[in-house]
């Protein structure tokens, strides 16, 4: 615990310094999104769910900044506390990117690379449910940019720091550091708009609030995002697919939460750029 707060304290110096500093450029989108078969561990049946989302990126003469905010809300599969209506969550993190062309002051690209990336980011969360969860993380990494012609594809290797409440055995948790792959992109399809989306692998993080051992987490999301009344007007809507396997760490082939932490499921969504 003691090491979590003296690298998250370090890691808010870091991640704080370039938000006083001016964005060369700016964007900022508002969206919302249905995901119609979710898991919960340890919900028997398919949880719908709600998404209210913000997004900001921005980039100075450093690198790039992106936050994300999910406001969630769950169908009453997927209970609130004490209540019968479903529960409500919230989910988001902010990622800072120094890009080693610009700290360099270089042009040239590394090999196959068009840059690379040192990462930091900061996680948090919390839903009303009686686990009561509310995970704090923390994840530095770096990451490399792939050769695509237009848009971004980028890939990265990150170690993993997690923080997380147990409500029904009334403690909190601290993981072991695990790794985690990630990538994401948003490529330019002209015409029609863009294929986005992304993925996260994070690899066993030791013994969870209920002393078992937690596995390889993985989430993908890929969208197909078409714009409506062309690329200027800012208005996209489109649909996808998620994978989530081995939720939150969670063993999907144990006995007591069987197929309820995996799921393959449409995603709908529409976007408005500000």
């Amino acid at each position: 615990m003691r090491h979590l707060s003296i690298l998250s304290l370090s890691l808010l110096c870091v991640l704080g310094s370039p938000l006083t500093q001016a964005a060369d450029w700016s964007s900022d989108t508002v969206s919302y999104r249905y995901v119609s078969a979710q898991s919960e561990p340890g919900v028997v049946h398919e949880v719908a769910k709600n998404v209210l989302s913000f997004t900001h990126v921005s980039g100075d003469k450093l690198g790039s900044n992106f936050f994300t905010v999910d406001l969630l809300k769950s169908s009453a599969e997927d209970p609130a506390n004490g209540s019968a209506q479903g529960a409500q969550e919230w989910y988001g993190f902010y990622k800072r990117t120094y890009s080693l062309k610009a700290l360099t002051h270089s042009a040239s690209d590394y090999g196959i690379f068009k840059d690379i990336g040192l990462t930091a980011r900061l996680d948090a969360g919390s839903k009303n449910t009686t686990f009561a969860p509310s995970p704090f993380k923390v994840r530095v990494g770096a990451n490399v940019s792939l050769p695509v012609s237009a848009g971004f594809w980028d890939v990265g290797l990150e170690a993993y720091k997690e923080r997380n409440n147990n409500g029904i055995v009334g403690k909190s948790v601290s993981f072991d550091v695990a790794p985690a792959l990630t990538s994401a992109w948003a490529i330019p399809v002209s015409g029609v708009g863009t294929f986005t989306g992304f993925m996260d692998i994070v690899g066993p993080k030791g013994k969870d609030g209920f002393d078992s051992e937690t596995k390889t987490e993985t989430l993908l999301r890929a969208m197909m995002m078409f714009d409506l009344g062309g690329p200027k007007s800012g208005l996209q809507a489109g649909f996808g697919l998620e994978y989530w396997n081995n939720k939150f760490g969670c063993n999907n082939a144990s006995s007591n939460v069987k197929d309820s932490c995996k799921a393959t499921t449409p995603v709908l969504q529409l976007n408005y750029k500000l």
